[in-house]
């Protein structure tokens, strides 16, 4: 049967999943609440097997044939016995949902995490204690007839079944309110999202098939005789049509499938950001990006050796500084080797890997490298106090900044030697980093500033400029889940926002 073989499948995938130790305790209550949905589903299985009042009618409900159906009837366990395992494993299931969700959207200490669980799980307990058939009937033999009468007693647990169907359902909402909250608060990296929200979509599944079908539970499903010393067990409650109960285990079983392989990413993803790995590779057109990064860096590079030629050839006769200026020359091309070099090797991989970097480290090593280019610029630079941690592959995300600084280097060449500003902010809005480098330069006229991120678009003569830098970066954010716009004003300045997911804050 479907159900039983989604069960053993289920059990196989939880034990692999569980020896490779990649899980947190979210994962762990997803998973016990998956194997609860299954031992509930399989007690009400074999319940309505040894229950006459369905023994005709369990095929419509779970398409079980009637050779299966006797043999679960000849099972070696008594229906009280199954009441009391329906009733656990149902609080088990809304227990485990609720504090699956809590820890997907919440990052809880210890002590107020143990007080929690405790906290949540009293209800629940009290739910098995008091619906156990051996409570019940020991509470109605002592209080009948002496206290309460057989009606009274009755109506007393059917008020106690109104309170807690309300407080079982609470459960289930608050479970899909935290992990809608989850999904909004997560980092707005894509590859993280979509798994929390197939987690999301997976959960609400399980429970509405859960609700349809037990939403009753758990019950006594007893009525008890203290004369006759006797104790009849009423069927179960289910309503709707029986074909739909047929598909219930199937939607069940492939929402838990589905969760499980989505709380495998999403636990690895977690994992590898925990231990500083590079955890997610994305295909880029590297082809295409490469080449345009070899003729930007080599054009750019050619033309400040060119520069820095024709200072040379004025300084020497003139100048002590030759020898500096040389040393200058030695370096750039350095750099071009090695910035080639790492392009080669980029196309071999045609991918981009996002780790976990800090934003903050790589603007300062960038500005570092860069300080020949700036040294005669007023760069204002407040480093913030926390750690901003985005994903992004440090090679590809530094050459768009660094494109973006040098085109603002570019944009100051006609600006008066004192006057030249740079300034760079980084601020956090929204579960995004925003990275504005933003120049007093020449500005960019308003018809010119939609097509700027268009490939071999320049405003600038083609012998100086070819138009390929703010494509390369507008195709490396894009790569990266984030996005790029520009603000300019002729003859005032541009401001380019990087507008990147924000993975998390470490205090400094």
């Amino acid at each position: 049967m479907f159900i039983f073989l989604v069960f053993i499948l289920f059990i196989s995938i939880s034990v692999f999943f569980l020896m490779q130790k990649k899980y947190t305790i979210a994962t762990l209550f997803m998973l016990l609440m998956g194997f609860s949905y299954l031992i509930v589903v399989s007690c009400i299985i074999i319940y309505m097997s040894k229950d006459g009042y369905y023994y005709n009618r369990l095929g419509q409900y779970f398409g079980i044939k009637q050779g299966l159906q006797n043999q679960l009837l000849f099972l070696p366990i008594s229906r009280m016995n199954l009441i009391r395992i329906l009733n656990l494993f149902t609080m088990l299931f809304l227990y485990a949902g609720l504090c699956s969700s809590i820890y997907f959207a919440f990052h809880v200490q210890l002590k107020r995490k143990l007080a929690l669980l405790a906290a949540l799980a009293v209800p629940c307990v009290m739910q098995v204690i008091v619906y156990d058939p051996a409570f019940y009937t020991h509470m109605y033999y002592w209080l009948y007839p002496d206290y309460m009468s057989s009606k009274a007693f009755t109506s007393a647990y059917e008020t106690l079944h109104q309170v807690t169907f309300v407080v079982n359902t609470v459960y289930i909402a608050a479970g899909t309110l935290l992990l809608i909250y989850a999904l909004y608060d997560a980092p707005k990296v894509r590859q993280i999202r979509s798994n929390i929200f197939i987690i999301l979509i997976s959960y609400v599944s399980v429970q509405v098939t859960y609700y349809y079908m037990n939403y009753w539970a758990p019950d006594v499903l007893i009525k008890v005789s203290k004369a006759a010393h006797f104790v009849r067990y009423k069927p179960l409650n289910l309503v709707g049509n029986p074909s739909i109960y047929t598909l219930l285990p199937y939607i069940a079983g492939l929402c838990l499938l589905v969760s499980l392989y989505s709380i495998y990413n999403y636990t690895r993803i977690q994992n590898s950001i925990k231990n500083q790995e590079s955890v997610i590779s994305k295909n880029i057109d590297s082809a295409l990006l490469t080449s345009r990064v070899f003729s930007h860096y080599l054009k750019n590079e050619l033309l400040g050796i060119m520069a820095q030629t024709e200072i040379l050839e004025m300084m020497c006769e003139k100048s002590p500084e030759v020898l500096e200026e040389i040393r200058v020359i030695d370096q750039r091309c350095h750099k071009v080797y090695d910035r080639l070099d790492a392009v080669h090797q980029k196309t071999l991989k045609s991918k981009i890997e996002l780790e976990p970097v800090i934003v903050n480290q790589l603007l300062d090593k960038l500005l570092e490298d860069m300080q020949s280019e700036l040294k005669q610029i007023e760069v204002q630079y407040a480093p913030p106090s926390r750690q901003l941690v985005i994903m992004a592959d440090p090679y590809y995300f530094s050459q768009a900044a660094q494109n973006i600084l040098s085109n603002s280097v570019d944009a100051l060449e006609f600006v008066p030697d004192k006057s030249r500003k740079l300034s760079i902010e980084i601020n956090v809005k929204n579960k995004w980093v925003e990275l504005i480098i933003s120049d007093n330069g020449a500005g960019i006229a308003e018809e010119n500033l939609k097509n700027i991120f268009q490939p071999f678009y320049s405003s600038k003569p083609t012998a100086t400029n070819w138009g390929m830098g703010l494509s390369i970066c507008h195709t490396i954010i894009s790569a990266h889940g984030g996005k790029i716009n520009a603000e300019s004003t002729l003859g005032e300045g541009s401001s380019f926002h990087i507008i990147m997911p924000l993975l998390s804050i470490v205090k400094s």
